[in-house]
C-alpha cells in the first residue's frame, strides 16, 4: 500500500460503532443537516445559552431527555453536545458512560446516581486549581459512615474499603471510597443488592449530601472560571430494556429529580409513545431522528444521501466500490440508521469475494441483517407494518404495543417530521411482501 491508499482491511477497521466519535476524529461528518428539521441550537436554547453562546440564567434544577433509535448517532452527538457546551462562558460538563463504569443489563437509578458523584468527585480532584473544603464533604462522609459502614451485611465490604484508601484525606479519600463503591455495583459483586437496599433506605440523605456538593462545587468552578453551572450528561441509559427503562424514567422519577441540578439522560425512542407521564416529569425531550434519506412516499432525497456518502467514504473510499452504486445500494437500505450502514458496510466486505466491495457481496448484507431483524418480528406484525407504509401522514393512528415493540427493537424508524417507515430490509423478507401483496389484492 502506498501514498495512504486504503485497502479493504483497513477500511473494515473504520467501521467500529461500539464507541461514539468525538467531533475531532477523522471519521467524523457532521450528518445534522442529513437528519431534516434538525437543530442542536434548539437543544440549546433549552439549557439556556442565549445567541451569544452564553448561560443566562439557568434553574437550579432541570431533566432533559435526548432520546432517538439505538444506534441512531445519539452518543456522538451527545459527546458533540457536551464539548460544546463545556466551556468557562457556559458549563462544567461531567459526563457519564453508563456502558464503561456500569452494567448495562442490571441498572438501577442508585447505581447511575452513585455513578455520578463519584464522576463528579473524581473529576473536581483531577482539574487543578479545584479544592473542596471538608465542610462541603461532611455530609458525604457521615453518609458513609452511618448508612454503609454500619450496615451489618456490609461492613466487612465498608473496612475493606478503608484499608484500601486509609493514607488518603479530604476530596481524594472520599473519591476513592465513591469509586470502590461504584465498582462493586458494576462487577455485580455479593454487595451489589445491599448497597442498592442502603441507598434506596437513605436516599433522602445522599440526595442532600449529593445536592451539597454540587453546590460546593459550583462555588469553586465559578472561582476558577471553569463554567456558570455543572451539567451531567449520561449516556447508554437508551440501552435499557422496555421494562428496565419504564421503571428508571418513569417508576424511579422522583428519586432522579431529587438531585438538585442540570441533567442530561439518554433515553429509547420507544417510551415516548408508551406513557405520557415522560412529558409531565421532564422538562425537555430533545429527539434525534433518522438520516432522513427518504421522504413520506419512500421518495430519495439527494442532497441528504449526498451527506451519508462522505459518512461513508470517510471510512470505506469509493474506489472499494465496484461501482458508485453500489454505495446507494447500500445506504438505501441501512434506511437512514447509522449503526445499520456501518454493519452493512462491514458484512458486504465479509461477504465479498474480491478487493472491492460488489453488489453481490451488499445483497448478502442486506439478506442476513434482515433474517437478524425476523427473529424479532411476530407474523401478525408484517400486517402492521404494511398499514403504517401505506398510511405515513396518521402513524398515530396504528400506534399500539405492537409499534412501540417494534420501534424499540429498529423494525420500524422514526424520521424527522416524526413519520414511521419499516426498515428498508424488513420489506425484502417473504412475510412482508406477503402482508402487501395482501392490503394492495385484498
Amino acid at each position: 500500500m502506498s501514498n495512504d491508499r486504503l485497502d479493504i482491511w483497513d477500511a473494515k477497521h473504520n467501521l467500529s460503532y461500539n464507541e461514539p466519535l468525538s467531533s475531532n476524529s477523522d471519521l467524523f461528518v457532521d450528518i445534522a443537516p442529513a437528519r431534516g428539521e434538525f437543530k442542536l441550537k434548539r437543544l440549546y436554547r433549552q439549557l439556556h445559552i442565549d445567541n451569544n453562546d452564553e448561560l443566562r440564567q439557568p434553574p437550579r434544577k432541570d431533566y432533559t431527555l435526548f432520546t432517538g433509535h439505538r444506534g441512531c448517532g445519539k452518543s456522538t452527538e451527545l459527546l458533540r453536545v457536551s464539548d460544546y457546551l463545556h466551556n468557562p462562558s457556559r458549563y462544567f460538563v461531567i459526563h457519564l458512560d453508563c456502558l464503561e463504569r456500569l452494567d448495562i443489563n442490571n441498572l438501577k437509578y442508585s447505581d447511575v446516581l452513585l455513578a455520578l458523584a463519584t464522576r463528579l468527585l473524581e473529576t473536581l480532584q483531577e482539574v487543578h486549581g479545584i479544592h473542596i473544603d471538608d465542610i462541603h464533604l461532611y455530609h458525604l462522609e457521615q453518609w458513609f459512615a452511618e448508612r454503609v459502614e454500619t450496615h451489618a451485611d456490609i461492613r466487612n465490604f465498608s473496612a475493606e474499603i478503608k484499608a484500601g484508601v486509609k493514607a488518603e484525606v479530604g476530596l481524594p479519600w472520599v473519591a476513592k471510597i465513591f469509586a470502590e463503591l461504584t465498582n462493586k455495583i458494576n462487577i455485580g459483586a455479593s454487595y451489589r443488592n445491599e448497597l442498592r437496599q442502603v441507598l434506596k433506605n437513605n436516599f433522602s440523605e445522599f440526595a442532600s449530601a449529593f445536592n451539597s456538593l454540587i453546590i460546593a462545587a459550583e462555588e469553586q468552578i465559578q472561582n476558577q472560571n471553569l463554567g456558570k453551572r455543572i451539567l451531567f450528561t449520561v449516556d447508554g441509559t437508551d440501552r435499557l430494556n422496555s421494562e428496565d427503562a419504564h421503571e428508571f424514567f418513569i417508576d424511579d422519577v422522583h428519586q432522579l429529580t431529587q438531585i438538585s441540578g442540570i441533567f442530561i439522560y439518554c433515553a429509547p425512542i420507544h417510551l415516548l409513545h408508551e406513557d405520557n407521564q415522560l412529558n409531565a416529569n421532564f422538562a425537555t425531550i430533545f429527539r434525534v431522528p433518522m438520516l432522513k434519506i427518504r421522504d413520506r412516499d419512500d421518495n430519495p432525497i439527494p442532497e441528504n444521501i449526498n451527506i451519508v456518502r462522505e459518512m461513508v467514504e470517510r471510512r470505506v473510499p469509493s474506489y472499494l466500490f465496484d461501482t458508485n452504486a453500489t454505495v446507494d445500494h447500500i445506504i438505501k437500505y441501512s434506511g437512514g440508521h447509522a449503526r445499520d450502514l456501518l454493519r452493512l458496510l462491514n458484512l458486504s466486505i465479509t461477504f465479498s469475494e474480491e478487493d472491492v466491495i460488489t453488489l453481490d457481496a451488499a445483497d448478502s448484507a442486506i439478506k442476513q441483517i434482515a433474517n437478524d431483524y425476523r427473529r424479532t418480528i411476530e407474523a401478525d406484525e408484517y400486517e402492521h407494518l404494511v398499514k403504517i407504509d401505506l398510511n405515513p401522514e396518521t402513524p398515530e393512528a396504528f400506534t399500539n404495543e405492537d409499534s412501540t415493540k417494534m420501534l424499540y427493537n429498529l423494525v420500524l424508524l422514526e424520521y424527522n417530521d416524526y413519520f414511521w417507515k419499516s426498515h428498508p430490509v424488513i420489506q425484502t423478507l417473504p412475510g412482508y411482501q406477503k402482508a402487501l401483496d395482501t392490503a394492495r389484492n385484498p
